[in-house]
């Protein structure tokens, strides 16, 4: 019954220990959204690299010019495109798609791997601005 009857309120010391309790909590949460933010571009960046690797991968697929440059490697050939560099048995074109840069990376010769034997590997990397790889899918030419 004594307990109910004070009246005296809280103490000076009793408010900024709350204070300083709840700021320290209020500050461990701040810290959390920056990181959500960076996170949350990440993860764009990634799912809008994954569908420009795939629409880039379907339009060298069907690149009628492409497909005549690998069963015939003449330069002249090429009326849209850069000639490619040639590293380890793969043409390497460079490619810009949206924001990002990319190489795509065909095989020189037909796949050992796939049934069939005129089937070329095809690789599609997808690079950001800091020269990091945002995306890659593969698939075949059917020359």
């Amino acid at each position: 019954m004594k307990a109910l009857k004070n009246e005296r309120g809280v103490t000076l010391v009793e408010v900024l220990a709350a204070m300083a309790i709840l700021s320290i909590i209020l500050v461990s949460v701040m810290n959390i959204f920056p990181q959500m933010g960076m996170m949350n571009t990440v993860n764009e960046d990634k799912a809008q690299g994954i569908s420009s690797a795939k629409e880039l991968l379907l339009e060298w697929q069907n690149n009628n010019e492409v497909k005549t440059y690998i069963s015939n490697p003449d330069t002249t050939i090429l009326l849209s495109l850069v000639p490619p560099q040639l590293e380890d048995g793969f043409y390497i074109f460079e490619t810009t798609h949206g924001e990002f840069t990319g190489n795509i990376k065909i095989q020189q010769e037909p796949s050992k791997t796939s049934e069939l034997s005129n089937a070329h590997l095809i690789i599609v990397q997808l690079l950001n601005d800091k020269n990091k790889i945002v995306s890659e899918t593969y698939g075949y030419i059917l020359i």
